[in-house]
């Protein structure tokens, strides 16, 4: 068992990009027993010695029972030569409170103690479940009609989020060994533990399957546990690749702009199969720092990218709102988009060329005769500016709420919204710095229209302004 057991660490420890503090959950019981004096002889045939600390976290539900677990755990850290820090919470506490079961109490609250652990340092925590445990959440998550994550079961290593803004590494090196092989090892050793109570307290879901479910299954169709880990397994396969393609598209189709973050839905790229589930888990992972999605919200949220109409808006966790529009899906925090409403960049006199609001804006003094360059002419980007109707000094700005602007060529003024509305621009980037303006207003709404009042005078030489504005490629999404 050892010889398999440095192998698994050592692919947790690559995964995890070799961290030098490794964290042993450690209960007491043999499970984490085993897990730490594993550790401790895979640290003795390294000539490098890592950082092991085991970390107990007294649950406050069994009374003196509970503090003798703490106390015996501590021993055994100091027997094998390891730092040992413990944590007291209020696990019946935190569940009355929040109105949650203590199973799941009691899971947030060790998610917070590792995650305070990992804090200092690159860090991982190490876990003491095993095939046993893989077999009884694969089965809760079947009854609970989980999709392929949960089918998978549980990872050798993954990246847990801890609400609401926190990550942690997690490793299960003894994920591939039965609860009998750990047996073996701690007798072979003399290793003595800690036998909690509660996990023959028939009152949890998880203590129902392990002791009524699974001895049923076995009794009923031998071999059942080992025939459901290899099935996980492939589903696990099976998802890690459908997860890495969900990366991919989000990274292809998505970017960052005014505020928030558009996913483009192109016709026909998502629709026949799973990818559209996968890459808008993604994104709303992304979005909520790591927020692991709920199977309905998703659902509701595919809902609204295949059929929502534009201006459909659907509130998601976190209080991340996604929008349809009529490309695509508009993810944002209302709060945030709005800091785009209201932009306005005073710019220096020409010649310049600056970067602001998440664009570059430069102007230069051009002598021209006759229509601007056929270059420029097809690059919206570039306008060229008659200098006489131009009333310093300049400004790049949002739309002002019911602003009026007369397009180049047109009899008349029209409302800017209505334009934008009219020439499709995303409902979100309709409250962006596009107006290029002057004291007496819109000179040229970026990138679609110039004012009738700066047009140039064909038959004429004289000094123009020539104006570019791009927007800046916007950074990839943080993760």
């Amino acid at each position: 068992m050892t010889g398999l057991f440095f192998n698994a660490l050592e692919r947790i420890l690559i995964a995890a990009g070799n961290p030098d503090k490794i964290i042993a959950a450690l209960s007491g019981g043999i499970d984490s027993v085993v897990l730490l004096h594993l550790l401790c002889l895979w640290r003795e045939s390294r000539s490098s010695r890592p950082y092991i600390v085991a970390a107990h976290l007294n649950h406050g539900l069994r009374g003196e029972a509970a503090r003798e677990d703490q106390e015996f755990s501590r021993g055994f850290a100091e027997r094998l030569g390891v730092d040992f820090v413990c944590r007291d919470a209020d696990v019946g506490g935190m569940a009355r409170d929040a109105g949650m079961g203590l199973e799941q109490a009691g899971r947030l609250l060790r998610q917070r103690f590792f995650s305070d652990l990992s804090l200092s340092g690159n860090a991982i925590v190490l876990t003491g479940h095993h095939a046993g445990d893989q077999v009884e959440t694969i089965l809760m998550c079947l009854c609970r009609g989980a999709h392929r994550r949960g089918l998978g079961g549980m990872r050798e290593f993954t990246i847990m989020p801890v609400p609401p803004d926190r990550r942690i590494a997690i490793g299960r090196p003894l994920l591939g060994f039965s609860r009998g092989k750990i047996a073996l090892h701690a007798h072979a050793y003399r290793l003595e533990w800690r036998e909690d109570a509660s996990n023959s307290e028939l009152a949890f879901v998880r203590n129902r399957v392990r002791h009524k479910v699974i001895p049923l299954l076995d009794a009923l169709l031998p071999g059942v546990g080992e025939r459901l880990l290899v099935r996980a397994a492939a589903l696990a396969r099976e998802e890690d690749e459908l997860v890495r393609q969900g990366e991919e598209l989000a990274r292809r189709f998505s970017r960052r702009e005014a505020g928030g973050r558009f996913l483009a839905l192109p016709e026909g790229i998502f629709f026949q199969s799973e990818s559209l589930n996968y890459v808008l888990r993604q994104v709303l992972e992304e979005e909520t720092g790591g927020r692991l999605a709920d199977a309905s919200v998703l659902s509701r949220l595919a809902e609204l990218a295949i059929n929502g109409n534009p201006g459909q808006a659907l509130a998601l966790p976190g209080r991340l709102q996604a929008r349809r529009e009529r490309a695509g899906v508009f993810f944002h925090f209302p709060e945030k988009s709005l800091e785009n409403a209201g932009v306005e960049i005073i710019l220096p006199e020409p010649p310049f060329a600056i970067s602001a609001a998440g664009f570059a804006v430069a102007a230069e003094w051009r002598p021209i005769a006759g229509p601007p360059p056929l270059a420029d002419s097809r690059d919206p980007g570039v306008e060229w500016l008659n200098p006489l109707g131009v009333g310093w000094p300049l400004c790049l700005r949002s739309p002002r709420r019911g602003e009026r602007f007369q397009p180049l060529g047109a009899p008349g003024s029209r409302k800017i919204q209505d334009i934008l509305v009219d020439m499709k621009v995303p409902r979100h980037r309709r409250n962006l710095p596009i107006v290029l303006a002057d004291s007496i207003g819109p000179l040229w709404l970026w990138p679609c229209r110039l004012a009738h009042r700066v047009r140039l005078d064909g038959g004429r030489l004289l000094q123009a302004l020539r104006v570019s504005i791009r927007e800046e490629a916007p950074g990839k999404p943080e993760r």
